[in-house]
C-alpha cells in the first residue's frame, strides 16, 4: 500500500521545526541572542556577519511562518486579515503625529492618563490606537493600565532615520499607493517600456495633487525632504539594503589604486562605507548642486575613529546631472558606481544615463577597460523564490511604478535596455548577495 504525503500544512510546520532548530544552534554558536519579545532583544535576528546559509535558514523561517498562516486563515478570512494593514499604518501615522514614541518613557512604563495629558489626546483614543499596534508588535501593556516600550517601537525612538522611514511611509506613501486607480483612470498609465513615461503623471502626482515630479516636489518641503534622507538613511541599513552587500560581494581590491565614481551617489553613504573597507581606493561622489553640497558636513559627521581622518582626503564632491557626459575629472574611473538610481527612471531615460558612462568606457585608458556596477533588483519569475522576500521585491516595483513611473526590472528587462544602450555592453557577471533584496550586475564593453 502506497504511503500517502501528509498534508501541506504539516510538512511546512516540519521544516519551520528543523529551520528553527537550525537558527537557534546557530545564533547560540555565534554568541548572537536569540529572538525574543523582550524589550531588550537587539533589532536584528542575524549578526552583520551572518552565513549565506544562515540568511537562508532565516529566510525559509518567515516563508514557512507566512504559508502556515494562510492556510490557517484560509479564503474566507482574506478581507478581514487584510484590514489589519491599513489600520496598523493608520496607527503608525498618529502614533508619530503625536510622538507616542518619544513620550513613553525608554526605561519603565507610563499611565495611558498620563500619557494621553502629555500627548494632549482623548485617553479613549489612545489605549484604541496603542492597543492595536500592540498587536502588531509596537508597545506592550506591563503592567495593566500603563503602556511601555517593545523591542520594536523602542528603536523608532532610539533610531531618527528609523522614524522617519515611519513618517514617510504612513504620509506619503500609503496615500500614494492608494492612488493607482485613479492615476489609470485620468492617463491611461504611460507605458514605461516606451516613451511614454513621464514622471508628472504618476499616483504621487494624484496624491498630493502637483504637476512637479516627485524629487522637485519633495526639495520644495523642507522638512518632508529631511525625513526622506533620514529614510534613505535607514533603508541603507536594513537587512536587505545593507551596504555590507555592495562592500563584501565585489572585488573592490582587484581595483588597486583605483578611481570609483558614485553616480547620483547622494551624500555620499556608499563611497564611505567603501572607503572605510579599502584604504586605496579614491571617490568621486556625484549629485546635484544641492544635495552634493551637504555632503562635505555629512561625511565630517561619520568620521568615527582615527581611521576615518583620511576619508576626507580621498572622498570628493562633484555638481553634475547624470543626463549629461561625466566632468573631466571623473573620466579616468575604474568603476562607475549606480546603486539604486536607474529603478527611478523609465526605460528611455536609463538609456540616457547609461549612454553617457559608456562614453566615457570608450575614452578609457585602462589596461582592462573600466566597468559600470549596477546595484537594484533583479525581479525573480514569480513563485521562484520564497514569498516573504518576493513579496517586498514587489513592493519596491509598486513603489517604482506609483512614484516615478518605472518598475523594478527582471534581468531581460536590463538586458533590453543594456542592447540599446549599445550591442557592445555586455554583462560580465550577477551577483544576488545573500539576504539582500539587491543584486549586483557588472557591465564592460568588449
Amino acid at each position: 500500500m502506497a504511503l500517502t504525503a501528509p498534508p501541506v500544512m504539516e510538512q511546512l510546520v516540519q521544516s519551520l521545526v528543523k529551520d528553527v532548530t537550525r537558527l537557534t544552534d546557530y545564533l547560540e554558536s555565534t554568541g548572537h541572542p536569540a529572538p525574543s519579545f523582550d524589550r531588550s532583544t537587539p533589532p536584528v535576528v542575524l549578526p552583520d556577519d551572518a552565513s549565506e546559509g544562515a540568511q537562508a535558514v532565516r529566510e525559509r523561517i518567515l516563508d514557512y511562518a507566512l504559508r502556515i498562516f494562510q492556510l490557517a486563515a484560509g479564503p474566507s478570512e482574506y478581507l478581514a486579515n487584510l484590514q489589519t494593514g491599513y489600520h496598523y499604518i493608520s496607527c503608525l501615522r498618529w502614533l508619530c503625529h503625536f510622538r507616542i514614541f518619544h513620550l513613553v518613557p525608554l526605561e519603565g512604563s507610563i499611565p495611558y492618563a498620563d500619557l494621553a495629558a502629555l500627548a494632549k489626546v482623548p485617553e479613549h483614543a489612545l489605549k484604541s490606537i496603542t492597543q492595536m499596534a500592540m498587536t502588531n508588535g509596537l508597545f506592550v501593556e506591563t503592567p495593566p493600565g500603563h503602556v511601555s516600550h517593545s523591542a520594536t517601537s523602542a528603536l523608532l525612538q532610539i533610531n531618527s532615520g528609523f522614524h522617519d522611514w515611519a513618517v514617510f511611509n504612513s504620509d506619503i506613501s500609503a496615500p500614494t499607493a492608494l492612488a493607482m486607480a485613479e492615476v489609470h483612470e485620468k492617463w491611461k498609465w504611460p507605458n514605461t517600456e516606451t516613451n511614454c513615461a513621464h514622471t508628472t503623471q504618476t499616483a504621487y502626482n494624484i496624491a498630493f495633487n502637483t504637476d512637479l515630479p516627485f524629487f522637485k516636489h519633495l526639495g520644495q518641503q523642507e522638512e518632508r525632504h529631511r525625513q526622506f534622507a533620514g529614510y534613505m538613511r535607514a533603508v541603507t541599513a536594513s537587512q536587505g539594503t545593507h551596504l555590507k552587500q555592495l562592500v563584501e560581494c565585489w572585488d573592490w581590491t582587484s581595483l588597486g589604486r583605483g578611481l570609483v565614481v558614485d553616480v547620483g551617489g547622494s551624500t555620499g553613504h556608499a563611497s564611505i562605507a567603501l572607503a572605510r573597507k579599502f584604504p586605496e581606493l579614491r571617490f568621486i561622489v556625484e549629485d546635484l548642486p544641492d544635495v552634493v553640497a551637504g555632503g562635505p558636513a555629512y561625511l565630517e559627521s561619520q568620521s568615527q575613529s582615527q581611521e576615518d581622518a583620511d576619508l576626507a582626503s580621498r572622498i570628493t564632491y562633484q555638481r553634475h546631472d547624470f543626463f549629461e557626459p561625466q566632468p573631466a575629472m571623473a573620466g579616468d574611473a575604474d568603476v562607475y558606481l549606480l546603486r539604486m538610481i536607474l529603478h527611478d527612471w523609465g526605460f528611455d531615460d536609463c538609456v540616457r544615463i547609461l549612454s553617457r558612462l559608456v562614453e566615457a568606457l570608450r575614452e578609457s585608458k585602462k589596461r582592462d577597460g573600466a566597468r559600470i556596477l549596477i546595484m537594484d533588483s533583479v525581479l525573480p519569475e514569480p513563485g521562484s523564490v520564497p514569498t516573504s522576500r518576493e513579496r517586498l521585491l514587489r513592493v519596491r516595483d509598486l513603489t517604482m511604478l506609483q512614484v516615478f513611473n518605472s518598475q523594478e526590472r527582471q534581468m531581460e528587462d536590463w538586458e533590453r535596455i543594456f542592447t540599446c544602450v549599445d550591442e557592445r555592453l555586455v554583462v560580465k557577471k550577477v551577483v544576488q548577495p545573500a539576504g539582500s533584496v539587491l543584486s549586483i550586475i557588472e557591465l564592460a564593453l568588449e
